[in-house]
C-alpha cells in the first residue's frame, strides 16, 4: 500500500512537472512568435488572399452581366448578392490567433525548451532583433511577389475560363435558336 501511494504521488508530481514545462514552453513560443511579427505576417496573408478574390470576382460579375444584357433589375440585384455571399464566403475561416497556435505547436515539436531559450537570447540580442526585424520585412514584400505571380497566373485562367464559358453558352444560344 505504501508503494502504491508513493507511485500515485511520483506520478502526480511528475504530471504538475510535465505541465509546468509546457506551459513555460508555451510562453517560450508566443514570445518568439511575437519577436518574428508572426501575427502581422500571417494577418497580411490574410489580407492579400482576400484581395486576389476581390480582384477576380467582379470581373467574372461583369462578365455575366456583359453576356446577358437586358437583365431585369431583381436578376442583376441576385447576381449581386450572391458576389457579396462569395467574397464572404472566401475570407479565411480561421483566425491569425489560431494560426499562431498552430505554428507554436508544429515549431514546438521539433525544438527543445532549451533549444528555445538558445533561439530567444539570439533574438533578444541586438543582432537577432536585427534579423527578425530583416526577416519581417522580407517576408512582406516576398509575400507581394508570390501574389503579384499569382495574380497573374489566375488572371489568365480567369479570362481562359470566362472564354470557355462564353464558347459554350454561345453553343447553347445557337441550339436554342435553331429549334
Amino acid at each position: 500500500m505504501m508503494v502504491f501511494r508513493f507511485a500515485v504521488i511520483a506520478l502526480l508530481l511528475t504530471a504538475s512537472y510535465a505541465f509546468a514545462d509546457e506551459a513555460s514552453k508555451a510562453a517560450k513560443l508566443k514570445e518568439l512568435a511575437k519577436i518574428q511579427g508572426l501575427h502581422e505576417i500571417i494577418e497580411q496573408q490574410r489580407s492579400y488572399s482576400h484581395e486576389q478574390v476581390k480582384l477576380i470576382a467582379p470581373k467574372m460579375l461583369h462578365e455575366a452581366k456583359t453576356q446577358f444584357p437586358g437583365l431585369k433589375k431583381t436578376t442583376l440585384a441576385a447576381l449581386e448578392n450572391a458576389y457579396q455571399k462569395f467574397l464572404n464566403a472566401v475570407k479565411p475561416a480561421w483566425t491569425t490567433e489560431e494560426a499562431v497556435n498552430a505554428w507554436s505547436v508544429y515549431y514546438g515539436l521539433h525544438v527543445t525548451e532549451d533549444e528555445l531559450d538558445s533561439i530567444l537570447a539570439f533574438y533578444r540580442s541586438p543582432i537577432g532583433q536585427k534579423d527578425a526585424e530583416a526577416a519581417k520585412i522580407a517576408m512582406q514584400q516576398w509575400a507581394i511577389f508570390f501574389m503579384e505571380k499569382n495574380n497573374v497566373t489566375v488572371e489568365k485562367a480567369t479570362q481562359a475560363y470566362i472564354s470557355e464559358l462564353r464558347t459554350i453558352i454561345k453553343a447553347e444560344v445557337k441550339k436554342r435558336n435553331r429549334k
